[in-house]
C-alpha cells in the first residue's frame, strides 16, 4: 500500500529522504479540498501531517513558507498545531488527535467558531514576524488566471471587474472599522478538532493572513451557512466589544457578496483541475445568489 500511495504522489518520496524518522505508514487524509494530505506515522511511535506541494496548491496560490512562518508565529497559541518542518516538497505539521465539529449542533456550532476567531482575533503575534497580507484583488485575479477562457462567462466578467471596482472604498471602512489581525480565512467546523480533553484546535492554515477580522468572520458564517446577525453578536459578545452593532452588522454583510465571488472563482478552479461534483454544485448555488443579489 505504502508503493500504492508514493505513486499517487510522488513528494512522499522526497519525505523519506529528508526526514530522519522512518515512516511506517501513510495514511490518505479524507476532506481536503485543495489537495491532497496524508497521515504519517514513524518507528518512533509519532504522528505527522504531511502537506505538500502540488499542482492544487499551486493553482491557489498556497505557499507552504508562508504557511509554516504563520505556525510559528503561532507557537504561543494553545489552539494551532506546531509546525515540524518545511522541506523540499511540503510542510510536516504535528498530528491532532480528535474529532472534527462536522456534526455538532447548528447552535454549540456557531458558538465554537466563534470562540474560535475571537480567540484568534486576540492574538498577538510577536513582532518580528513578517507574515502575508489578505489582497482580495490579488486573491481573484489569480483565480482568474487559473480559471479556462472558455469557463470565463459573461456573468463572470461582471462580476469580476464589479468587485474590483469597488474594492478599494470597502477595504478603508473595513480596515477603519478594525485594525489587521491574523485570520485563518477557512475557519469552519470542518477545520476545528475537538481533542479527547474536549479542547479545540483549529487545523490548515494554508490561506491564513494579515486582515481585518472582519473579512475572516464573513468568510466563516459564508462557509457555514450562519445566520449572520447571530453569528456577530456571538463574536462581539465574546471579545467583550462595546461598538454599533449596526454599523458592524453592515460591513460583515456588505463582504458577504464579495466573498462568494471569491468562492465562486475558487470552485471553478477546483472544478477546472478534479472535476468534482461538489465544486459543480456549489459554482451554481454561488452563481443563483449572486444572480439574486443583482435582480434585487
Amino acid at each position: 500500500m505504502l508503493k500504492e500511495y508514493i505513486k499517487q504522489d510522488p513528494s512522499l518520496i522526497q519525505l523519506q529522504a529528508e526526514w530522519p524518522e522512518t515512516i511506517t505508514n501513510i495514511q490518505p487524509l479524507q476532506g481536503g479540498l485543495t489537495n491532497q494530505c496524508w497521515k504519517i506515522s514513524t518507528s518512533c511511535g509519532r504522528h505527522y501531517v504531511w502537506r505538500p506541494d502540488s499542482l492544487s496548491s499551486q493553482s491557489f496560490s498556497i505557499n507552504r513558507v508562508n504557511e509554516f512562518d504563520v505556525l510559528n508565529a503561532l507557537d504561543a497559541f494553545n489552539s494551532s498545531p506546531k509546525a515540524k518542518a518545511l522541506l523540499t516538497q511540503g510542510l510536516l505539521v504535528e498530528w491532532v488527535n480528535g474529532r472534527t465539529l462536522n456534526s455538532a449542533h447548528n447552535k454549540t456550532l456557531l458558538f465554537s467558531v466563534m470562540k474560535c476567531l475571537a480567540s484568534l482575533h486576540q492574538y498577538s503575534i510577536p513582532q518580528a514576524c513578517l507574515l502575508p497580507v489578505f489582497d482580495y484583488q490579488s486573491c481573484i485575479q489569480n483565480y482568474w488566471r487559473a480559471i479556462p477562457e472558455q469557463e470565463k462567462t459573461l456573468c463572470y466578467q461582471h462580476w469580476f471587474d464589479n468587485f474590483r471596482q469597488h474594492y478599494n472604498d470597502l477595504k478603508a471602512r473595513t480596515e477603519s472599522t478594525f485594525p489587521p489581525c491574523l485570520c485563518h480565512f477557512d475557519l469552519g467546523s470542518y477545520n476545528i478538532i475537538q481533542k479527547p480533553n474536549l479542547e479545540f484546535v483549529v487545523i490548515d492554515w494554508e490561506y491564513a493572513a494579515m486582515a481585518s477580522p472582519v473579512v475572516d468572520l464573513a468568510t466563516s458564517i459564508l462557509a457555514e451557512q450562519l445566520n449572520i446577525e447571530e453569528a456577530v453578536e456571538c463574536y462581539l459578545q465574546l471579545r467583550r466589544l462595546d461598538m454599533d452593532r449596526g454599523q458592524f452588522l453592515a460591513i460583515v454583510e456588505e463582504w458577504i457578496p464579495y466573498l462568494r465571488f471569491m468562492a465562486l472563482l475558487w470552485h471553478q478552479v477546483n472544478f477546472s483541475l478534479h472535476q468534482r461534483a461538489s465544486d459543480k454544485q456549489a459554482i451554481e448555488v454561488l452563481v443563483h445568489q449572486l444572480e439574486l443579489l443583482e435582480s434585487e
